[in-house]
């Protein structure tokens, strides 16, 4: 059976494991190195769980998510509303999966930490790049994500680091480029709808159980009487399908473009991919 997704993410983003070199001659991994390894990890293995969730959306067999209904409309309304929790899930990791691509590329091009006082005073700056032991690493890795913001948002890092590093400005501009036209996307707008504001319904589950049981008209204008009226409400079998479409046509050749990119401006160690 055909893939559903048109690209492969094994040839193209996960990160090479295994590497041979010789210990003589060959650099010791720098924070950078390992931050931007990790992270590269981390974005994979989110990607292949986005895939996954979205995948089993395409599945027939159901028996063991729930045991099988009697009723037909019953099995079906089980089978749609499992499809749309399978969907939300990998809508979900889509979306984070595009939050640690601001993560990697910060991380990666960070050089110095400054801490500041009440006046806004440095007080003191801590180099990033360079070698630190596991604790120091570990502590400086977790305050550097701390940095990290949406590419528009106000006083966020990546115009600072276009200016300091210009090895990663290719990268930073690939991010801000993508970011202009996926934040007001639909995929974007629902992940942020069931993140805040509530769960949507789906039109395939909702014609499975009804109509309303009145209607409520004053003056030749409707007004609610079914908590359905002022939920919202989405295509599924849509939604999958755009979902899909996302993944080849636009995530991927963000993704594989930026870890390309990233690669060639960090020049890791071969240490780190052991």
């Amino acid at each position: 059976m055909a893939d559903l997704f048109a690209n492969d993410i094994f040839s193209t983003i996960q990160p090479p494991h295994g590497a041979k070199f010789s210990l003589v001659g060959t650099a010791l991994p720098t924070n950078q190195d390992m931050y931007f390894v990790s992270k590269w990890n981390e974005l994979f293995n989110r990607y292949c769980s986005a895939r996954i969730f979205l995948r089993k959306t395409q599945e027939s067999n159901w028996d063991y998510w729930f045991n099988p209904m009697e009723k037909p409309d019953v099995q079906r309304a089980m089978e749609l509303i499992f499809k749309a929790e399978l969907y939300e899930t990998a809508l979900i990791n889509y979306n984070i999966l595009v939050d640690l691509s601001w993560t990697i590329t910060y991380v990666s091009a960070e050089y110095v930490l400054y801490s500041f006082d009440k006046d806004g005073n440095i007080t003191n700056a801590k180099d990033v790049y360079g070698m630190h032991p596991i604790e120091d690493a570990y502590d400086l890795l977790r305050k550097t994500e701390n940095g990290v913001a949406t590419p528009h948002a106000e006083g966020n890092p990546f115009h600072y680091l276009k200016m300091m590093l210009p090895d990663f400005s290719p990268a930073v501009d690939l991010i801000v480029d993508f970011w202009s036209r996926f934040s007001n996307s639909e995929i974007r707008g629902l992940y942020n709808f069931i993140k805040h504001k509530g769960k949507p319904l789906y039109s395939e589950i909702e014609s499975l159980r009804g109509g309303k049981v009145m209607s409520i008209s004053i003056d030749k204008r409707d007004y609610p009487s079914d908590i359905r009226d002022v939920q919202k409400i989405i295509e599924l079998e849509t939604a999958i399908t755009e979902l899909i479409g996302f993944d080849d046509n636009v995530l991927f050749p963000y993704i594989a473009k930026l870890i390309e990119m990233l690669n060639i401006a960090v020049d890791p160690s071969p240490m780190t991919f052991m």
